[in-house]
């Protein structure tokens, strides 16, 4: 099944895949802090892009991998909230791994919401 898209993927043109990208949002960015993740966001011609990391806090593969995919997942069902042109990353922090999804996808929503409200002052 090589080549075959998945339906519900991110496309690779929204994500952030290298680390100069995501360094330039870290060091140039604005953030913002839930409880279950951080937000920078850093306004970039073109496209939105969006990346995913955890902190380092959260021990083990495997708990950093399942706090990243609920992240994606609470993201991609919101997606179409986030302006174009900019460039975010959500840092998952440990309380993301347990909070119910209808938590994480509020406080996704409201951060979403904060950023385009903050990115469109900025203009």
């Amino acid at each position: 099944m090589t080549g075959a898209r998945r339906p519900r993927a991110l496309p690779a043109s929204e994500r952030l895949r290298r680390a100069t990208e995501f360094q330039a949002v870290f060091h140039q960015g604005k953030r913002i802090e839930r409880p279950a993740f951080i937000a920078l966001w850093h306004a970039t011609p073109g496209a939105r892009k969006v990346g995913f990391t955890v902190t380092r806090r959260v021990r083990g593969a495997v708990h950093r991998n399942r706090v990243r995919r609920r992240l994606r997942e609470v993201y991609r069902l919101q997606e179409g909230a986030l302006p174009e042109g900019l460039s975010v990353v959500f840092v998952g922090r440990e309380s993301a791994e347990a909070a119910p999804l209808a938590a994480l996808a509020t406080e996704m929503g409201a951060a979403i919401a904060t950023i385009s409200q903050r990115a469109e002052a900025g203009r």
